[in-house]
């Protein structure tokens, strides 16, 4: 029952898209269930809370603390508010689900404590998988014409020592539950914080918290962001950098490097961005962040994917199969080239030093170049 389950449902007065995202608290099973209306359903968004229960398997019986979200705040109404914020309709706020899955597929039914009913069908992706994109190999030299003829700012980049499916670090620690993380987790985080910047970090104002979790990705801490850059060159260089030189020169089995090109221009044009993850509707958004406290935004060129999609690559493709539109592509360098593509990186001025404002970033570019082994 662990992981991300996407479907849909039908209910007693209303029909839509339903979410569970299911995830391990301690010793328990617990997480989150997100319903949206469907065109021309007169349901509002609603969020429950799956009571954690120890984990069985399928079939098992769960217990779902239910709240409508506010239609302006976006924010949870408390059970004793209904009434005066939804004056014309009666919401059920405790349901008993039966929940049945197999390989990847689940099926819900439940009753609420006003006796309403529904019922859902959900699937779910192993994220987990290799990627499934099929690359375009080229060397370094094909490299930097391919970039070159590319539109300025239409595209960009993000580069892997690996090719990994496109996904969240949050996500890849194996959580889901964005209500949760954002409801817990980042109230810890900004309060951690606010003992360390000189700004306070406004979290109500969209525009900061992203500023906010931009700035504890770049320090290592799980977010729903996946990095990109405006700069090819930048890109390439996170896609070497960790990389040994000796271990490039004795690469035998022709290993590569990825990096990803995304047409930011087209997705803007196609899709609106959405600067949140919960409760929000499955998404992919490129926002540009405010560099609050975060000396490495501008120097990298840098923009971030905000995401609820716990498989983006999936998504992505399945948005593609269904406009026509073509986002996403792939491309793999040869790992040995590392040596050469540093050198040239260095002489554009694309180094740790520049990337990394501080003292690591110069120790970083002066090992690179005083012992690169």
């Amino acid at each position: 029952m662990l992981g991300q389950w996407i479907g849909d449902f039908t209910a007693t007065g209303w029909h839509g898209r339903i979410v569970v995202d299911a995830e391990r608290i301690g010793e328990m099973v617990g997480g989150g269930v997100s319903l949206f209306p469907g065109q021309g359903s007169t349901g509002t968004v609603t969020v429950g809370r799956i009571v954690p229960f120890e984990p069985q398997d399928s079939p098992v019986q769960a217990l779902v603390l239910v709240n409508p979200i506010h239609p302006v705040t976006a924010r949870m109404v408390p059970w004793q508010e209904l009434e005066r914020v939804f004056p014309k309709m009666r919401f059920g706020t405790i349901i008993q689900a039966v929940v049945a899955w197999q390989q990847t597929r689940m099926t819900l039914t439940w009753q609420s404590n006003i006796g309403t009913q529904g019922q859902a069908t959900l699937y779910t992706s192993d994220a987990g998988r290799p990627s499934e994109l099929t690359p375009v190999v080229m060397d370094w030299q094909q490299f930097k014409q391919h970039v070159a003829q590319l539109d300025a700012r239409r595209y960009v980049f993000r580069g892997q020592r690996e090719p990994w499916r496109l996904r969240s670090k949050f996500h890849r620690t194996g959580r889901c539950d964005l209500v949760r993380y954002t409801g817990e987790d980042m109230q810890v985080l900004h309060r951690h914080l606010s003992a360390h910047t000189k700004h306070l970090f406004n979290r109500n104002n969209s525009d900061e918290n992203g500023a906010m979790l931009h700035l504890a990705q770049h320090h290592g801490f799980p977010t729903p962001l996946i990095d990109w850059s405006y700069s090819p060159f930048v890109a390439a260089y996170f896609a070497y950098h960790k990389i040994k030189n000796a271990d490039a020169i004795d690469d035998a089995a022709e290993q590569r490097v990825r990096i990803h090109q995304f047409d930011r221009q087209q997705w803007w044009n196609d899709y609106s961005q959405i600067a949140m993850t919960a409760p929000a509707q499955p998404h992919f958004s490129l926002l540009e962040f405010l560099p609050v406290e975060n000396q490495r935004l501008i120097p990298q060129q840098a923009l971030s994917g905000l995401t609820n999609v716990v498989d983006v690559e999936q998504y992505i493709a399945r948005v593609e199969h269904q406009s026509g539109n073509h986002y996403l592509n792939a491309i793999d360098l040869p790992v040995r080239s590392r040596q050469t593509v540093m050198k040239e990186l260095a002489m554009m001025g694309v180094t740790a030093g520049s990337l990394f404002p501080g003292l690591d970033g110069v120790c970083e570019e002066l090992s690179e170049r005083f012992f690169p082994t």
